[in-house]
């Protein structure tokens, strides 16, 4: 009776060391994909810089001259959309070429300071809304081939500002002791700021536009403000 209750316990222990050994690496290969899901500071504000330059390059690529023109009442054509765009277009270019790309470096000098890196979130906030009125007006009527790499440009911008906003409130959730470190860390340990990182030069952003009221039918375009 003891010999069979001992080999009981001693194949109940070897089946448990076997399911247990079986199970980890399996959780291992979880824990491992999970921090590699996680992106850092550093590797989100080089995506932004990319892709900021690839929209540039897109929106440089429309030609909005050759659009259709629109209808209004009388059946006459109007050219308003295609003034709207053209301004549009114009102040996401100065932004995408000199506001952007400044506050990225000023956020990298600084480590990802949080002050520095949400005038980086507020920049490409501005930066999605008014890209998305041009990619509406570039859908309905402009060529599929301006308009589709336009909307990936888009995609892409606002899943970086989402990021960028996840990361944000951690750090402040964090900084209120709501809770241990956020899940997003600012650097790669491997990773250092570049010496040769210039210094943020002053923002200028569509100064010389002037607010225009948007037709009824479509949203009107969304125009910078001066961002000190």
């Amino acid at each position: 009776m003891k010999a069979l209750l001992s080999a009981t316990l001693v194949f109940t222990f070897i089946l448990g060391a076997l399911i247990l050994g079986a199970g980890m690496p399996a959780l291992e290969a979880q824990s491992r994909n999970a921090q590699a899901a996680r992106p850092d500071l550093m590797s989100t504000l080089l995506e932004l810089d990319r892709t900021a330059a690839a929209t540039n390059s897109d929106i440089g690529h429309l030609q909005i001259d050759r659009w259709k023109g629109g209808w209004k009442t009388g059946w006459t054509t109007s050219s308003t959309h295609k003034d709207q765009a053209a301004k549009a277009a114009g102040s996401l270019q100065r932004n995408l070429k000199g506001a952007l790309p400044d506050l990225i470096r000023e956020a990298i000098n600084q480590h990802g300071g949080m002050a520095a890196t949400f005038k980086v979130y507020e920049d490409l906030n501005l930066v999605c809304e008014t890209l998305d009125s041009l990619v509406d007006t570039a859908q309905q009527f402009g060529k599929k081939e301006e308009s589709v790499p336009l909307s990936n440009d888009f995609a892409a911008l606002v899943r970086l500002r989402r990021t960028m906003s996840s990361y944000i409130k951690e750090r402040a959730v964090a900084a209120d002791g709501g809770g241990g470190q956020p899940t997003y860390t600012a650097f790669a340990p491997s990773m250092s700021s570049s010496s040769d990182m210039q210094a943020p030069r002053k923002i200028i952003i569509d100064d010389d536009v002037q607010e225009k009221k948007a037709p009824k039918k479509k949203r009107g375009v969304i125009q910078f403000n001066n961002v000190e």
